[in-house]
Parts: structure tokens; C-alpha cells; sequence
């Protein structure tokens, strides 16, 4: 695999790991604004919907980061950050 692909499907693999933080975020939003502002429902659901749905969005993001977030020259973990210009495994350039 060349320079140009590994730092395309890394591209992909950062994309990826924003999408999975945003879910996470938009699902815990809610249950932190229900108890800052003492609330009993947002969009009609109480606040321990809203908590299962935080529980849910955090597990998405974990499964992410822990089946996903690969290099993708070596196949393991490259290291932890959105912005990493190598693998700290291979030392492979990711972006």
C-alpha cells in the first residue's frame, strides 16, 4: 500500500471516528441539559431515556475506537488523537 492510499483510508478512519463522537455528543446532550436546567422532558422523553440514549452513544464511540480506529498499513492501534501524523507502531505517515 502506498503513502497516498494509507493516508486516504486514514482520512476515512479519522471521518468515521468524528461521526461516532458527534452521535455520542448529540445523544448525551440532552441528559446534561435536563440536569443543569432541571427539566423533567426534552422532546417528550424523561431524563432517563436520555440517559440510556448517552449509555448508548458512548458505547458506540467505544466500539468504534476499539474495533475501527486501525492504521491502515499495520492493522493495529495507531495511537490516540484525530490528529496524528504517524503510527506509533510502523511509524507509517497517516496524514
Amino acid at each position: 500500500m502506498n503513502k497516498e492510499q494509507v493516508k486516504k483510508e486514514f482520512a476515512v478512519v479519522i471521518r468515521n471516528a468524528k461521526i461516532a463522537a458527534a452521535i455520542f455528543f448529540i445523544l448525551l446532550t440532552p441528559s446534561i441539559v435536563m440536569i443543569i436546567k432541571d427539566v423533567n422532558y426534552v422532546l417528550g422523553q424523561d431524563q432517563d431515556f436520555w440517559f440510556r440514549a448517552g449509555i448508548a452513544g458512548f458505547v458506540i464511540y467505544m466500539g468504534f475506537t476499539i474495533f475501527l480506529w486501525k492504521c491502515p498499513s499495520c492493522k493495529k492501534f495507531p495511537g490516540r488523537g484525530w490528529f496524528r501524523k504517524e503510527c506509533q507502531n510502523c511509524g507509517v505517515e497517516l496524514s
